[in-house]
């Protein structure tokens, strides 16, 4: 009777795991198209390379934008919340569309980046960005902005 429990617990093993070996999920893939978050995160690289800071430098300077990404998205998400202000800029939920979303994300991701590339050099490398994305005008544009 033991052989009998021993051999059927190890073809039970076997099945599951020959089971999970052959129906694995499939990996997290990004969206079709430019996702801002990418765009943003290409341009915080390309300033890097540029100016090649210090690694620390680097890293903060990624950390600084994609946790400013991050709080202007939580902004717009019904359950996120910001790491600073917590749900304190959670938007009215008639303005949480995707637009408005995507502009937040733009905006926050170009004003950390102005603040942390001060050279004009860059700043007109990100207001091009911007202007690509939302026209000429953008910087009149409160529309995406906390109250």
């Amino acid at each position: 009777m033991r052989k009998l429990t021993t051999v059927l617990g190890l073809v039970l093993i076997l099945a599951l795991g020959l089971v999970a070996t052959v129906v694995r999920p499939e990996p997290a893939r990004a969206a079709t198209g430019d996702n801002l978050v990418l765009v943003w995160n290409d341009e915080t690289l390309e300033a890097i390379r540029k100016l090649p800071p210090a690694p620390t430098v680097a890293a903060r300077a990624l950390a600084i934008v994609h946790t400013a990404i991050y709080d202007a998205w939580a902004a717009y998400d019904p359950l996120a919340v910001g790491t600073r202000l917590g749900a304190g800029l959670r938007q009215p939920e008639a303005e949480r569309t995707p637009a408005n979303k995507d502009k937040a994300v733009s905006f926050a991701a170009y004003t950390a980046l102005m603040d942390l590339f001060p050279a004009p050099a860059r700043q007109a490398v990100f207001t091009a960005k911007m202007q690509s994305l939302y026209g000429e005008a953008f910087a009149s544009d409160t529309s995406a902005r906390p109250r």
